[in-house]
């Protein structure tokens, strides 16, 4: 149901009285004009008087009420007591689409006493629904006008604009992805490869020479270092997870692998031993014991690592050239 606006109507009262039980029961009916125009808005009233307990309520509404009202909201319904003397207020608001008279006709209202609910049937008067009258100051009516063309403004033409360069620069990055993929070169330079795991673990050790840290005087230290150094190098060239196991289980892992430790497995137990015993034994080791097993994890790392290519070549022998510098240097110092 749409709702439209009411006009004006005049009032227009009916009086009935109902054999009940309440004394002097009475219902009145108004309208609040006698004349509207086509859809304007009108109030229905409905008010019950009566002397003794009642209440009153309306039944379910359809979009109309007989008579040819349309109901155009929700009734209001409020109630009054003084003393033995009891009223109810409805008010319901309406209005007429079709020019000529138009009365409330036989509308129900419920009555309930007790447990006893009566069907009391209301009308009203009359009102006069009138057409909206031709605007008599206009001279003629001409056509619509037709749509105004307007200029493209910017701000129309940039989404579409972004989308088109977002769109192109997707596309370039695109082509240049395949094209480094296919040439197996790093996309922009953004992803750098992954170091092989002997380069990194040389660095290292090369690390700990250049820093002298086998002649430390916290022997603990070194050993820590030395070790996690092999740790995180089986991992990254055998897969296996030596950071995180304990000596026997590294031991047992290389065992199982299919590579021929023969010539380091000894002196990686004998090492990896003597740092448990350094960090957890406080064990004493010499000067001559940690800078051998630090040349040992230099030829460990060299004999083990795989199969290199020409840079990777040039950049192991870069490191073993510097790694015969400061074993020069160092037997120079000693």
């Amino acid at each position: 149901m749409s709702l439209k606006r009411f006009g004006f109507i005049a009032f227009s009262l009916l009086t009935l009285t109902v054999n009940a039980q309440v004394d002097q029961f009475e219902i009145h009916t108004s309208l609040n004009a006698d004349t509207i125009f086509i859809g304007d808005r009108v109030e229905f009233s409905i008010k019950a008087t009566g002397k003794g307990k009642f209440s009153v309520f309306l039944p379910a509404l359809a979009d109309t009420i007989p008579g040819g009202f349309t109901i155009i909201g929700k009734p209001i319904i409020d109630s009054s007591i003084k003393s033995n003397d009891w009223s109810y207020s409805v008010k319901l608001p309406v209005t007429a689409f079709n020019p000529g008279n138009v009365s409330v006709t036989k509308f129900p209202v419920l009555i309930k006493q007790g447990n006893t609910i009566d069907t009391t049937w209301v009308t009203s008067n009359s009102l006069f629904v009138k057409l909206v009258p031709r605007d008599t100051t206009l001279n003629d009516i001409k056509d619509i006008k037709p749509p105004i063309k307007e200029p493209i403004r910017f701000s129309e033409v940039a989404p579409w604009a972004g989308l088109g360069l977002l769109l192109a620069v997707i596309i370039a990055l695109l082509i240049m992805y395949f094209r480094s993929r296919k040439q197996n070169k790093p996309f922009l330079n953004l992803f750098k490869p992954k170091e092989p795991a002997h380069v990194i673990a040389l660095r290292e050790l090369m690390l700990l020479e250049e820093n002298r840290e086998w002649a430390s005087e916290n022997p603990k230290l070194y050993y820590t270092k030395l070790v996690d150094i092999l740790r995180f190098y089986l991992e990254g060239r055998f897969d296996i997870n030596a950071p995180e196991q304990t000596t026997s289980e590294i031991l047992s892992e290389l065992d199982r692998l299919d590579f021929d430790f023969s010539g380091y497995i000894d002196t990686l137990r004998d090492l990896l031993f003597t740092s448990d015993l350094v960090k957890f034994a406080k064990h004493t080791t010499t000067i001559e014991e940690n800078h051998r097993y630090l040349k040992f994890a230099f030829d460990f790392v060299n004999g083990t690592k795989p199969v290199e290519s020409s840079n990777e070549e040039g950049t192991q022998t870069d490191l073993l050239n510097k790694t015969d510098k400061t074993d020069l240097s160092t037997s120079k110092s000693n």
